[in-house]
């Protein structure tokens, strides 16, 4: 009967190590990830926010978008931006967006097709935006960590931007005569958010926010770019 306790105790010790065994090595995915954010001899979290250094950095983004909140047409902003990160938290930033692609709206079809001769006869026609070029200084004080899954822990940031240039828009300036539509290239502010996912070092998606304000007659116009792409860094 002894005999029998000891191999049944035997048997439980053996168990119990290799569900342990098994359970260590399920966690060393991510348990290797953990090693980049946690000081195991402190056993406190060590400061690496954001989880890349990209001071002395240069960004290139590509991106694709819409403007929401324009009545008359529908602009595909194709957007391209560049930016050098002066510290880990502060950059300075060029971008050039081309809002030419894109239909007109259902409404801007119906003032010019309704009754005989169209609504639009005669009177002002809506500005269209057609680019936009501008300098932003960015600066980028939220930080965060994300588990996916066991697997991998990647990182995110959510920056501000302010800045100013010029659009290049079509202004009616004569609504007497007929397709008088006028090219102008007008200073305007802006400002926005950035968000970006890092998929790798030097990878992440990006989505901004810019809302822009320029006046090309006696109103001024608030036009918003929302764009989505990827942008690169490199040293």
């Amino acid at each position: 009967m002894s005999n029998y306790r000891i191999l049944l105790a035997t048997v439980a010790l053996l168990a119990a190590s290799f569900a342990s065994t098994s359970a260590f090595a399920k966690d060393t995915a991510i348990d290797h990830e953990l090693e980049k954010y946690w000081n195991v001899e402190l056993a406190v979290p060590t400061v690496t926010n954001p989880a890349f250094s990209r001071k002395g950095a240069f960004e290139a983004m590509v991106g694709l978008g819409v403007v929401p909140n324009d009545s008359y047409y529908l602009p595909l902003p194709l957007t391209l931006r560049g930016a050098y990160h002066m510290t880990n938290n502060v950059a300075v930033e060029a971008s050039f967006s081309y809002m030419g692609l894109g239909p007109e709206s259902d409404l801007h079809d119906f003032l010019k097709t309704a009754g005989k001769q169209g609504l639009l006869l005669g009177v002002r026609k809506p500005t269209k935006t057609n680019l936009a070029v501008a300098v932003d200084l960015v600066y980028s004080p939220f930080h965060g960590k994300l588990g996916v899954f066991d697997k991998k822990i990647s990182s995110f940031d959510i920056a501000m931007a302010v800045g100013a240039g010029m659009i290049g828009a079509s202004v009616d300036t004569n609504p007497a005569e007929e397709g008088a539509l006028e090219d102008k290239f007008l200073p305007a502010g802006h400002w926005g958010l950035t968000l970006r996912f890092f998929a790798k070092e030097w990878l992440t998606v990006r989505a901004d926010y810019r809302q822009f304000a320029y006046k090309p007659l006696d109103t001024v116009l608030f036009p918003v770019e929302m764009t989505l792409g990827v942008s690169f860094f490199s040293k």
